[in-house]
């Protein structure tokens, strides 16, 4: 028997809960949405009033008309010509830094992280058990569960691995001791033509036991149809990637819908992987972009360098749709903030494809709403009803029939507190750079950089490439920076080399756009190497830029328009190292500069 976590406990919170909006706190003010067309996440209610009162959702009436225990001093909103929506639901996310405060800015009151650390998933969950959070998302977090080097590891964090199946029993017991609200297991033997280490599947019906032994559902990172059907038939719980290699077929549907999976597809990224931008759509949307900080508008702007794929695209659109009518749950998640996509605002777009896969305007609202909720038993929210959590979502329009109308937000309500939205802050104030030296690496001493230089390799994500710099005699006098390193095998782009701050700290930006190109004297063996930009518009992937370097010293000059999609109004490092390929390298560099 499948488990259904959180269920029973839920279901009792959810009593509490009414029994508290009734007495503990029956005299907190009451906001009142009157008149607007209402999405309970079960049914359309053409016009109804929704009281709410503390955390909780007092009452759902139809109609207009005020119910008198609202009481006189309701703040009244008039929701005529709107919907009321519950707080969306991202049901694949990654988070750190301001991601769940950027949820909410679009109206995703909840969120599922599939990999995180253990111990940032444990702050979170103390300070959802505290109380009221409403100035973030909530969060359900996965205990991952991945191999040594497998896929997962390659991102930084720090991950404990299962790479003995005689300690599966063991591992998931240590998951489900650090609070796992379920569990992800990472099954992918590689992708992008980079093979990847992964579990062998005679292995996996052990793992989805172990989790079903702690009551914790078995989600599975998946990539193709081949380890879609072996994960079904290990008993997995759901799917939270669509397979999209083109090799499903109708035996897999109905092997998906007799298994009783669930499926959260993530069509936003794999608009992205099959390089048909959709990132860009949100970027350009009136009703998305100022709300955007730079880094989202950078992030929405990536892609991962494949050429336009249509065909693919409609493959995935048209399997997610048979899935779909087949009787299989979808479920909405963006896989944010991978490459074209962003916390947030992601899910609308997200809503939007999972209409053009089949799914109806209405259908498409249950996936990022009480799908989720009933998929992984997150039974206060995800409906509008009373005693049920008040995480609401108001918008101007009728978003059943046309899912665009979530872009047009008028309020966010998170745990019963008005949310005010944040705007994207303009550029200003910030340190103009003008054209300056960065160093002549005079002050280079045995290893020690000059300020605001450091060294810069994948080993800061978890791979394990190396670096070293030693002072080097140029001729005539004076010194250079000699870097060392060697480029591993171990992170999905690796990189070595040294980096230089720009502002007084990691991450401030500066406004580079009276700078015209990055210069710098270079010798090396006659090798390729390169150069990196980092900016806000870039989101998290840095732009990069490659040079050639010979024996004997030469001047390289590296216009800033050579790193692509790169703001300098935003800029905050640069780098300077070894090349793409595999293996070790050397170079010598002399007077950076940045130059008009």
């Amino acid at each position: 028997m499948k488990p259904e976590p959180f269920r029973l406990l839920h279901i009792a919170a959810v009593a509490v809960c009414g029994l508290t909006a009734s007495a503990g706190v029956a005299l907190a003010q009451p906001t009142v949405i009157q008149g607007a067309r209402v999405f309970t996440g079960d049914a359309v209610l053409d016009s109804a009033t929704v009281v709410i009162r503390g955390r909780t959702i007092e009452s759902v009436t139809a109609g207009d008309d005020i119910p008198a225990t609202a009481g006189a001093d309701a703040v009244i909103i008039d929701g005529g010509g709107m919907t009321l929506l519950p707080g969306l639901i991202d049901s694949h996310t990654h988070n750190f830094g301001p991601a769940l405060e950027q949820a909410l800015n679009f109206g995703v009151t909840t969120v599922l992280d599939m990999l995180t650390a253990e111990a940032m998933a444990a702050q979170w969950r103390r300070q959802q058990a505290a109380g009221a959070v409403p100035d973030r998302a909530d969060v359900f977090a996965g205990g991952p569960v991945t191999v040594a080097g497998g896929h997962g590891t390659q991102f930084g964090i720090a991950l404990p691995t299962l790479d003995d199946p005689e300690q599966t029993e063991t591992f998931l017991a240590d998951r489900a001791a650090a609070g796992a609200d379920f569990i992800k297991v990472i099954y992918e033997p590689g992708s992008f033509g980079r093979p990847r280490p992964t579990f062998a599947a005679s292995t996996l019906p052990r793992i989805v036991a172990a989790a079903h032994g702690h009551d914790l559902l078995a989600v599975f990172h998946i990539s193709t149809a081949e380890e879609a059907g072996e994960v079904i038939a290990a008993g997995a719980d759901g799917l939270v990637h669509m397979y999209f290699d083109g090799a499903g077929g109708p035996d897999l549907v109905e092997a998906a819908r007799e298994a009783g999976i669930f499926l959260v597809p993530t069509l936003a990224v794999l608009e992205t992987v099959t390089g048909m931008a959709g990132g860009l759509e949100l970027a350009a949307d009136p009703l998305i972009a100022p709300f955007l900080a730079p880094d989202q508008r950078g992030g929405l702007g990536q892609d991962f360098g494949r050429a336009p794929d249509p065909e693919s695209l409609a493959t995935i659109l048209a399997d997610v749709g048979a899935l779909h009518a087949a009787g299989v749950p979808i479920l909405a998640g963006s896989d944010a903030p991978n490459p074209g996509t962003t916390h947030g605002a992601s899910v609308h777009r997200e809503l939007v494809l999972l209409v053009r896969a089949g799914l109806t305007p209405v259908e498409a609202l249950r996936a990022a709403t009480t799908a989720p909720v009933d998929a992984f038993g997150l039974g206060d929210r995800g409906r509008i009803a009373p005693g049920l959590k008040a995480d609401l979502l108001l918008v101007q329009g009728d978003a059943t029939a046309d899912v665009r109308a979530t872009r047009d937000i008028a309020a966010i309500w998170k745990d019963g507190v008005r949310f005010e939205r944040r705007t994207a802050e303009p550029a200003t104030g910030r340190p103009r750079l003008e054209p300056t030296l960065l160093s002549d690496f005079e002050d280079v001493d045995g290893t020690t950089l000059p300020p605001a230089w450091s060294h810069s390799t994948d080993a800061f994500a978890g791979g394990k490439s190396t670096v070293t710099t030693t002072a080097a005699p140029r001729n005539g006098g004076g010194k250079a920076l000699r870097i060392e390193g060697e480029i591993r095998e171990g992170f999905a782009t690796p990189w070595s080399g040294v980096m230089v701050l720009l502002g007084a700290r990691l991450g401030d930006p500066v406004d580079a756009t009276d700078i015209r190109a990055l210069a710098f004297d270079a010798r090396g063996p006659g090798a390729n190497y390169q150069a990196m930009a980092f900016a806000e518009s870039l989101g998290m992937r840095p732009a990069a830029a490659s040079f050639d370097a010979e024996e004997d010293w030469s001047r390289v000059e590296i216009p800033l328009s050579s790193f692509g999609g790169l703001d300098p109004s935003g800029a905050w490092a640069f780098f300077i190292g070894g090349p793409t390929g595999l293996g070790a390298f050397r170079i010598e560099i002399d007077n950076v500069e940045l130059v008009e």
